[in-house]
């Protein structure tokens, strides 16, 4: 395992903010196990041929039942403790379809201090530009419909022309 404070996990058609992403971080540097990112607890699908399908439904209990608090699967941190502790752990921990909800699985039992940051999810123009735009920058922006930028090859250079940070961001960040 790499020797890092924190370990990110980012699907490659999100787009993110470097020293956004490195500001937010330094904030949370005093916490041993934290846990950030869009929290969410949606339905439990026990549908089969649905996207998301939870072949274990039943043990999230009633028929409608929904997960547990967890970050979205697009961006999410863990903290180097954290890494560890599942690196240490990984032969006895449970995989659900969904690697997002097995990692807020791993983490329910423990002591660990989860963070809810919404600048992690902002929608794509003109969410994330109005965001800005007020000086309030996103982290990272995708599209909740596609779960990552739709048309993200086509789309990319758009969402940052419009939502990215200045160019001179990431030499007065905080990593």
């Amino acid at each position: 395992m790499w020797d890092a404070e924190y370990y990110i996990k980012v699907d490659d058609d999100v787009h993110v903010n470097i020293a956004t992403l490195g500001n937010t971080l330094a904030r949370h540097r005093s916490k041993p196990r934290v846990y950030i990112g869009c929290m969410k607890s949606g339905p439990v699908l026990a549908q089969k041929g649905v996207r998301y399908h939870e072949p274990e439904y039943w043990k999230f209990g009633e028929w409608g039942n929904k997960y547990f608090r967890h970050a979205t699967s697009q961006l999410y941190v863990i903290s180097k403790d954290l890494a560890s502790y599942i690196a240490l752990n990984q032969h006895v921990l449970h995989k659900y379809a969904n690697e997002d909800v097995s990692l807020g699985a791993w983490f329910i039992g423990l002591d660990v201090e989860h963070v809810d940051d919404r600048r992690l999810c902002c929608g794509t123009p003109p969410d994330c530009e109005w965001k800005a735009q007020a000086g309030n920058v996103c982290v990272a922006s995708f599209d909740w419909s596609c779960s990552g930028i739709c048309k993200s090859a086509d789309r990319i250079k758009e969402v940052h022309q419009r939502c990215g940070e200045s160019e001179n961001a990431i030499w007065s960040a905080k990593f």
